[in-house]
């Protein structure tokens, strides 16, 4: 990875000169980080939630590795990102399993995930599920955020490199009030679900209607995200106070629990037996 961004960065230079390739990519480097840092809120919010589960140690070491996932996921998605634009079949799969977690999320607080329920449960999970489901997670945002970061540098990719990468560090920043803010505002972590089942919606709205997101541009597409997910917490913090608010959304919360009861478990037993044999392989270890 480094030396790919070396080598980005030398034919850079050395074709327009140190100082104006600097000048030209500060826009996009600046722009990159703002952008990650503002997004990699919902990121940190959904990794502290479907940790929330597990003791202080196990927590913690989930944690750990979950934000390393979202690092080197995101490296790796920069680095086959010309293959992955190309199969728009990943993008699909990391949208689907985004709206996955938020149905299986609401449809296990209702009873749904039960012993004979793992299809539809993201919680009571083991260590080694746990991580496993984290790790599915970043790399679906992983695909949505650098395929995004690539269309506003598609010429020279060195900005995005480095633009992405800093703003990668801003995740582990925000991992503490993640867990300080879920702590004191527990709805909080029912938006963390709401946050990445959303952001999954808008992939699959991107896939299906691409001509007008391309229309759109990369930047409006990043501040729509961004606006969205504003909007989502505010209203889910105003939800938890506001009783006339939960009387007010009670009917519509009942009507689409029917259908993401439904996806929850169609999509979820398909991950259970794909994650079957890690889960297999983790019990073998153990013992």
């Amino acid at each position: 990875m480094i030396a790919t961004l070396f080598a980005a960065a030398a034919a850079a230079v050395s074709s327009s000169g140190l100082w104006d390739a600097i000048v030209q990519a500060l826009p996009v480097i600046f722009g990159l980080i703002l952008i990650e840092g503002l997004l990699s809120v919902d990121n940190a919010l959904a990794i502290a939630a479907m940790a929330a589960h597990l003791d202080d140690r196990e927590r913690t070491k989930a944690m750990n590795i979950g934000y390393l996932g979202a690092y080197g996921f995101r490296l790796a998605a920069l680095l086959f990102a010309s293959w992955i634009i190309s199969n728009h079949w990943v993008m699909l799969l990391g949208a689907l399993y985004l709206v996955w977690l938020m149905c299986a999320h609401f449809a296990s607080q209702k009873g749904v995930g039960d012993e004979d329920g793992e299809a539809v449960n993201v919680h009571h999970r083991t260590f080694a599920g746990t991580v496993t489901m984290i790790a599915l997670m970043d790399l679906s945002l992983s695909v949505d955020n650098v395929v995004a970061a690539i269309a506003l540098s598609p010429n020279d990719l060195w900005p995005v490199y480095v633009g992405v990468t800093i703003g990668i560090i801003s995740l582990r920043l925000v991992a503490g009030l993640a867990l300080k803010m879920i702590s004191k505002y527990p709805v909080l972590e029912h938006t963390a679900f709401i946050l990445i089942g959303y952001v999954g919606l808008l992939l699959l709205t991107e896939l299906q209607y691409p001509a007008f997101f391309d229309e759109l541009g990369p930047t409006k597409v990043k501040l729509l995200k961004f606006v969205g997910i504003l909007l989502l917490t505010a209203l889910t913090l105003l939800w938890s106070r506001k009783a006339w608010l939960q009387r007010l959304l009670s009917p519509l919360l009942i009507v689409l629990m029917l259908p993401m009861r439904l996806f929850a478990t169609l999509i979820g037993a398909v991950i259970v037996v794909i994650t079957w044999p890690v889960k297999k392989t983790a019990e073998a270890m153990r013992r």
